[in-house]
């Protein structure tokens, strides 16, 4: 989201028509750099030993987590830079170009860290990439969108967003949200139709036979069953992809449509608050569609 709302600040800030400075210090910049650091924060909580995250970088020849946690301090500093031509006059063109890049490959470092797991076929694809990049855009533009109708109300005199504009922002915003519906959907119809590459007996080496597994290999527990799978029923993963799919796409969009009709920015903002809910759903339904091989073995059968 931080990423998408600076890439949606480099569109709205390469023409001659600027922000104002004020809203981009007192509101904008902050949240952004707050969920920047927010999430480098909560990616040590990974790790056993959190005194050793800078080891991390030590392997950005070959893993694109390295490459991750090189990337977005980076991404940070230039934020800060940004931060500092903003309160000084304003940022040049060329950081915005800069910053944009570098929200591009935090994207795809990312998405590479789940797509390059060739044996998890839901993520070993191009459209886990093209899902963080589409949804990162327009949960970006989204938050921008929401501090701008902020801003409007609270200076009413410089408003941003108007009766006269609403349209065009909702509208926007709603295609956004409705293409990156789109890939999603795509997405979950590819994830239905996945047969796992693997059987029981591939997963056991017995060759020959029928084989059913009445229990999952132990008498309890193990890291691999806690690490692995999402412990959760079928009937709780199926309430949280409805959740993300009206929570995330369609909600926010019937929302938007109000805030047109009625040409009220507060609905807008209520839209934004639902989204980010949604979003929460979705980031975890995308951890728990992935079926891991290993699963075969490691079941929950007694």
């Amino acid at each position: 989201m931080a990423q998408g709302a600076i890439v949606s600040l480099a569109v709205l800030n390469s023409g001659p028509d600027q922000l104002p400075s004020e809203l981009l210090n007192i509101f904008v910049f902050p949240i952004i750099l707050a969920l920047l650091i927010g999430g480098l924060v909560a990616s040590t909580f990974h790790l056993g030993h959190p005194e050793r995250a800078w080891r991390a970088v030590m392997m950005w020849r070959t893993s694109w987590l390295s490459r991750e946690v090189l990337i977005l301090p980076a991404f940070i500093a230039l934020t800060v830079l940004a931060y500092y031509f903003s309160w000084e006059s304003r940022v040049p063109n060329w950081l915005w170009l800069v910053l944009s890049i570098a929200a591009l490959l935090l994207w795809i470092c990312t998405a590479m860290i789940y797509q390059c797991i060739r044996f998890i076929q839901e993520w070993a694809h191009p459209a886990t990439m093209a899902n963080f990049i589409v949804l990162g855009l327009s949960s970006g533009w989204f938050l921008l969108m929401a501090l701008l109708c902020l801003w409007s109300i609270v200076h009413p005199q410089q408003a941003l967003v108007t009766a006269t504009n609403i349209p065009g922002v909702a509208g926007f915003t709603a295609f956004l949200i409705l293409l990156s519906l789109t890939l999603k959907l795509w997405i979950w119809k590819r994830n239905r139709r996945l047969k796992p590459k693997s059987n029981l007996q591939s997963a056991t080496g017995i060759k020959t036979g029928f084989v059913r597994q009445i229990s999952m290999g132990m008498m309890g527990g193990s890291f691999n069953t806690r690490e692995f799978f999402h412990q959760q029923s079928v009937f709780f993963v199926a309430n949280i992809r409805k959740i993300a799919f009206f929570g995330t796409y369609l909600v926010p969009v019937l929302l938007l449509t109000i805030a047109v009709s009625n040409a009220d920015l507060s609905w807008l903002m209520i839209a934004f608050v639902v989204h980010c809910a949604g979003l929460i759903a979705e980031r975890w339904l995308f951890f728990a569609e992935a079926n891991h091989p290993q699963n075969l073995y490691y079941q929950r059968i007694a």
